[in-house]
């Protein structure tokens, strides 16, 4: 949360009783009425960082104990200071508390899946941990991905699911199923299984709400892995597979599937089978879970912006519904270095599309429901932009066009390269984010400058040539400029050592702060 210009002070104190009052143990109701479940979710991780005041405010000598925004791609703490360990799993709300389920793993092994509480969707309690290695004989040496939990009305019970696999590989392609009285007890293993006998790898399950249940998974049709993505419908009690329904995306190596449904519409998201590399998301539409589904439509940017969906959680309040784009950020480089990717989906029922932007710092008020965006512009958007060279229909302006679907690309495969806009007028620029071209998501990262100047022929340099992130980075900075040129120094073809690639921006947005929004973030 920040604060600027003169209204700093009643802003402050604003924010702090807010956030206090946000902060406020609500009553956990879960075993007190277990019929008040939302499968408001099929999401996860949230952000647990702590803010304070800004530089501008420190003079308050105050500070806000409790997290009060979400800041993506950080290391998300419980309330303990511990780090959250929840990976790819989803949100379940109980009465009044939100139950957040995730798996950890060790060594490329299952540990255990955790689950975590809250009743702000910011600040994170560890609850328990339900499922462990030592939970069954076969989950000894395994893998436990995407663990989903569900509520089923009629019995009672707590259904886990989760993509099972051995221990050394990924041959198995099972499903593995676990239930509970209780939303945070010990759930029992009830083993694993291939769902009708037939494959099923990144899968997620999702509860319609006339109580019908559904498993979608990447599953195998004509020969290849993943090629083709599976719909089942679920027994009356979740816990099994009663029919087959149909197959989607045929011979589209879709996987990390993630359902959810807004009014009458169906929306199911999914990304590209490129392993730990970030892609483009695709989402189809449907009037039902049956079909038939519309054709793949990308959303966000080219990598998702540096993530892959595992989730979508539906948040309800007192003045409206949200939902928020839940994901995983997987560093190629090192498994270990995992960031949650949390961002509010804006879902259009009468155009039936799904846009998804780029926010580091954001809020959320699980009371109201209401999504609270920080008040930066892109200063770069629709300005005049030129590069030191261009192929044909690629210029320089499309990288800076607002839309990152498009992409300037050089003349050639020749490097370094430059591209530079001019603002119009000295901006104060905190944020430089970039969308960057991948090759079916599995390739380069890229080593550049920030060059920026308030004449256009003395700059100053950021040099963030040490760059290891695939597919977008996100640039903290504070600086004052006219002229901003990014120098792509080099790509650096992990799989393909030999750079074999034509420097190419999709979109490049300088953020700063409105020079006519006054006051408290909105």
């Amino acid at each position: 949360m920040k604060w600027i210009n003169s209204s700093k002070w009643l802003g402050a104190w604003i924010c702090i009783l807010l956030a206090v009052a946000g902060a406020g143990l609500q009553p956990d109701a879960v075993h007190a009425n277990t019929t008040d479940v939302t499968q408001a979710t099929y999401g996860t991780e949230v952000n647990q960082t702590l803010n304070g005041l800004d530089a501008a405010n420190a003079e308050l000598s105050l500070s806000v104990a409790a997290s009060t925004a979400i800041t993506n791609g950080t290391d998300w703490k419980d309330t303990a200071g511990n780090p959250i360990q929840a990976n790819s799993g989803n949100i379940l709300k109980v009465g009044s508390t939100y139950y957040w389920y995730g798996e950890h793993a060790e060594n490329w092994k299952f540990e255990k899946v955790n689950v975590y509480t809250s009743t702000d969707l910011k600040n994170w309690s560890f609850r328990s941990t339900i499922l462990t290695k030592n939970s069954a004989p076969e989950l000894n040496s395994s893998k436990i991905e995407r663990p989903k939990v569900i509520y089923n009305q009629t019995t009672g019970k707590y259904v886990l699911w989760a993509h099972y696999e051995n221990g050394s590989d990924y041959s198995l392609g099972r499903v593995a199923v676990a239930t509970s009285d209780t939303p945070d007890g010990n759930f029992v293993y009830q083993g694993s299984f291939r769902p009708l006998n037939y494959e099923s790898r990144d899968m997620t399950v999702f509860t319609d709400t006339d109580g019908s249940g559904y498993l979608v998974t990447a599953s195998r049709k004509n020969g290849g892995t993943n090629d083709t993505m599976a719909i089942f419908k679920l027994t009356a009690d979740y816990t099994g597979v009663q029919s087959f329904v149909g197959w989607i995306f045929e011979n589209g190596y879709r996987e990390a599937p993630a359902v959810v449904k807004k009014n009458n519409t169906y929306y199911l998201f999914t990304s590209q089978a490129s392993g730990w590399y970030p892609n483009q998301g695709a989402y189809a539409t449907a009037s039902s879970m049956t079909g038939s589904w519309s054709a793949l439509s990308p959303f966000g940017d080219p990598a998702a912006y540096g993530s892959q969906i595992h989730s979508i959680a539906t948040i309800t309040g007192s003045a409206g519904t949200s939902y928020i784009y839940m994901g995983d950020r997987w560093n190629p480089l090192n498994l270990s270095d995992h960031k949650f990717i949390w961002l509010p989906l804006t879902l259009n029922d009468s155009s039936k599309t799904a846009t998804l932007n780029w926010y580091s710092s954001w809020d959320l008020d699980a009371t109201t429901g209401n999504v609270i965006l920080p008040s930066l512009v892109n200063h770069a958007q629709g300005q005049t932009a030129t590069a030191n060279s261009a192929a044909s229909g690629s210029p320089a302006s499309l990288a800076n066009d607002g839309n990152a679907q498009t992409s300037w690309k050089a003349a050639s495969a020749s490097w370094p390269a430059w591209w530079q806009v001019d603002l119009g007028s000295t901006k104060t620029i905190s944020e430089v984010d970039i969308s960057w071209f991948m090759y079916k998501g599995s390739e380069a990262y890229y080593k550049y400058k920030i060059e920026y100047s308030t004449d256009g022929v003395n700059y100053s340099t950021i040099d963030r040539t040490g760059n290891t992130a695939y597919g977008f980075t996100s640039d903290k900075v504070n600086f004052q400029a006219r002229y901003v040129r990014i120098n792509l120094v080099n790509a650096v073809l992990f799989n393909n050592p030999n750079n074999w690639y034509t420097p190419t921006v999709h979109e490049i947005r300088l953020l700063g702060n409105s020079t006519f929004a006054p006051g408290i973030l909105p």
